[in-house]
């Protein structure tokens, strides 16, 4: 007998249809690793969320003192003594009580005298400075005295 004839009678498995639903549990087992890979993915970018920069406050000017201008009475000049991290930066001195202040560049040192500046004695003035990477230092509010060796921290 041909090989034709004696496959009649017998199915056909290649016309079978297939199914078209997967073994069972196969579903299941991709839903699971679809949430560990969306896991994980939420996992790194809080990781890299809570990795970002990390700002290092610059401390305040320390050593500023005041004098009067002797040229000019109710003006007051105001000089820092070296500070290295606000080298070449630029400083800002501002009255507080007269709403004004003055700006001055900052030596290679971080030393500076600004231009006399109006003022009286007792007012609350404000010193801080900017470094050449354009990051703020704190502000240092000091009382307006010609107090040595440098100026008195408001209360």
């Amino acid at each position: 007998m041909s090989k034709i004839s004696s496959e009649i009678g017998k199915p056909n498995r290649t016309n079978q249809p297939r199914e078209a639903v997967p073994p069972r549990g196969a579903g299941s087992l991709r839903t699971l690793r679809a949430l560990a890979r969306l896991g994980a993915c939420c996992v790194a970018v809080a990781l890299l969320w809570a990795c970002g920069p990390v700002y290092i406050p610059v401390p305040p000017p320390a050593q500023t003192t005041f004098t009067q201008d002797p040229q000019t009475p109710g003006f007051w000049i105001a000089a820092g003594g070296p500070e290295p991290r606000a080298s070449n930066g630029t400083y800002y001195v501002f009255d507080q009580q007269r709403n004004a202040g003055v700006i001055a560049g900052a030596m290679p040192d971080g030393s500076y005298q600004a231009a006399p500046m109006a003022g009286t004695a007792g007012d609350h003035v404000l010193v801080n400075y900017k470094d050449t990477g354009g990051k703020l230092s704190a502000t240092a509010c000091l009382i307006l005295s010609e107090q040595r060796p440098s100026a008195a921290l408001c209360p």
